[in-house]
């Protein structure tokens, strides 16, 4: 198992897109809260309106469950 000194050394080596998905592990790992809002709140995002989400998506096809 990896120290802590260990583990900051490899981070200080990753790129910054290599950082921000540890970053999203560490978080995910650490904090208890899994809720869709508290997900979005530590990711500076928020839902899709239902206007929006169609202007991104548009019309998804459909299977037959409902």
């Amino acid at each position: 198992m990896a120290t802590r000194e260990e583990l900051h050394r490899r981070v200080d080596a990753l790129s910054d897109a290599q950082v921000e998905r540890a970053r999203i592990v560490i978080v995910d790992e650490v904090d208890e809260e899994t809720s869709v809002e508290s997900i979005l709140a530590r990711h500076g995002e928020q839902r899709l309106s239902a206007e929006e989400f169609e202007d991104h998506f548009g019309d998804l096809p459909r299977d037959s469950e409902g």
